[in-house]
């Protein structure tokens, strides 16, 4: 039997062709007056495309909010040690391709076990959430930041030489040594260690991370309020 197509059925069918959408809820109870029929379906069909609009723009943030999560430590919203270290490898990728120097530094909050078990944690997330701070208002743009686990925070002076790169480092170390919080009323300062290492082309991100690190431990070893590196430990 053949299919029959009231005139109605076609001429609705030939306009939703006509506007881009193919939904049969837009001819669902139309009214019989040809130009009603042909006035709703339009308004029916801008309704529908604004809605579609929303639902778009609504996962594209939800997408973006699942990225930001998954590259963003979320207590200090610094980038996490993947995200660290992978900015980190492009940086030496450029530095190998111009020849480019700078230093990385490894920091460590000795005191965060101390406040945590004084004061518990909510004051030791407090103490994070400021170094964090302190570490963003101390660097450019184009240098690379991340917590790197635990107590630890990673920095990477970019194209700077050693000279440069300590004494930006000194700054920071006394931006992070002046840095605290109140926590119920008791003032609460930051103790920081931080060992320095400069990079250039030859070096890779793992054993720079790894000297940095063994520097600060010396650093911590001596209680040193300054900063020591394998290098100027060596000299």
């Amino acid at each position: 039997m053949d299919t029959f197509m009231t005139p109605h059925l076609a001429s609705d069918s030939v306009l939703l062709k006509k506007i881009g959408v193919l939904s049969e809820e837009l001819v669902r109870d139309l009214p019989n007056n040809e130009d009603q029929r042909e006035q709703t379906i339009v308004e029916r069909a801008l309704q529908y495309a604004a809605e579609s609009e929303q639902r778009i723009a609504a996962q594209r943030e939800r997408i973006a909010e699942l990225e930001n999560l998954s590259s963003t430590e979320p207590l200090t919203k610094l980038p996490n040690r993947r995200v660290f270290e992978n900015q980190f490898d492009r940086v030496i990728a450029r530095a190998r391709r111009y020849g480019e120097t700078g230093v990385v530094g490894y920091c460590d909050l000795d005191n965060l076990k101390a406040v945590n078990d004084e004061f518990g944690h909510t004051a030791g997330d407090d103490l994070l959430r400021c170094a964090a701070q302190a570490l963003k208002n101390s660097v450019r743009e184009i240098d690379v930041i991340g917590r790197l686990g635990g107590d630890e925070f990673g920095v990477v002076l970019v194209n700077t030489s050693w000279k440069d790169g300590a004494r930006r480092m000194r700054t920071i170390q006394w931006m992070l040594d002046s840095a605290g919080t109140v926590y119920r009323g008791k003032d609460i300062s930051l103790e920081v260690s931080i060992g320095v290492e400069p990079y250039g082309p030859h070096d890779t991100v793992e054993d720079l991370i790894h000297r940095a690190d063994m520097a600060m431990y010396y650093n911590k070893r001596r209680k040193q309020s300054g900063f020591q590196s394998t290098k100027s430990a060596a000299e």
